[in-house]
């Protein structure tokens, strides 16, 4: 009632949210400071330089309100996301990891539907158009599985019209991709609730109000997709939700892939990589939690264990 009332006097922006054209909800981005910038950037060089002999790359994936920047109200104060990307993309890369920039190739498809109406996510159209880009830096053949578009949802409204009151009555579609061809069959492992499944979607979540959480019911601090596939190859994820449904892209390329979210772990990461044999690291995230969140600083910085073998 009262985002209605809002919307009679002119007013578009609602708790960090803007009523953009087209129907879109775009969430604001907040700046970080510069020493939040700069401890973050550093855990992740420092971790590079501690693992030299690993693969890693960094996508920051960003968000409607950068992308989709044409549609937002006139005059509206939104903040530009591209000077953090741009002075993080040159830090990593001075560091040796290799960045991912995936913004020409959504701006290029921004009318395609790469973000939902409602909710902060990227479609999964989004995220396949962002992993073609990332195959190509990974060395995958992105052209050996072509996919089907599935339609799992009609009624999908996400947290972006909860959280501003904008379009309240407002459902869209939600959907997965399927391969067309063979691929071979991958086990998913949730380590820390102790159960497995042969499938990456859980779509009980399309009957609650968490929809998007059908991809890997939601986030957990640690999974484990296993994959007979030929090439022996392991990749670590250390991600935010973002990665959810872009990963089932990657599963048939990789023996193993381990995903983590630090917000939601606890173990010794130095540990995990030893004990999974990881070849590869990958960051995969969203621009507005990559610049927020203070958890993948401590998740990256080294253990007590590896502080004493350094000492040694």
């Amino acid at each position: 009632l009262r985002a209605s009332v809002q919307r009679i006097f002119g007013n578009t922006e609602g708790n960090g949210v803007f009523l953009g054209k087209k129907g879109y909800l775009m969430e604001d981005f907040t700046a970080p400071s510069q020493e939040r910038l700069d401890r973050t950037v550093n855990s992740m060089m420092n971790f590079a330089a501690r693992h030299t002999d690993l693969k890693q790359y960094a996508l920051i994936a960003p968000n409607a309100v950068n992308i989709l920047s044409d549609k937002l109200p006139a005059l509206a104060p939104a903040t530009d996301q591209n000077p953090y990307l741009d002075a993080t993309k040159k830090a990593l890369e001075n560091a040796g990891v290799t960045f991912v920039d995936v913004r020409d190739t959504l701006t290029a498809h921004k009318d395609d539907g790469i973000y939902y109406h409602t909710d902060h996510h990227w479609t999964t159209q989004g995220a396949y158009f962002a992993y073609l880009e990332l195959a190509k830096v990974l060395g995958i053949n992105s052209g050996s599985i072509s996919y089907d578009k599935l339609p799992v949802s009609m009624d999908f409204q996400g947290t972006l019209s909860a959280k501003s009151g904008f379009r309240a009555s407002e459902k869209e579609e939600m959907d997965v991709f399927l391969p067309r061809d063979e691929v071979p069959a991958s086990v998913v492992n949730y380590v820390d609730e102790q159960k497995k499944t042969a499938s990456f979607y859980d779509t009980r979540n399309l009957d609650t109000r968490d929809k998007y959480a059908m991809f890997f019911n939601g986030n957990h601090g640690k999974v484990i997709i296993s994959t007979p596939v030929e090439e022996n190859r392991t990749l670590l994820v250390i991600k935010d939700s973002y990665a959810n449904s872009l990963v089932p892209f990657l599963a048939p390329y990789y023996r193993k892939i381990v995903m983590v979210d630090p917000r939601y772990f606890y173990d010794d990461l130095e540990e995990l990589i030893q004990v999974e044999e990881i070849q590869e690291v990958l960051y995969l995230y969203n621009a507005n939690t990559f610049y927020s969140d203070t958890s993948l600083e401590l998740a990256l910085a080294p253990s007590e264990k590896a502080n004493l073998a350094t000492a040694t």
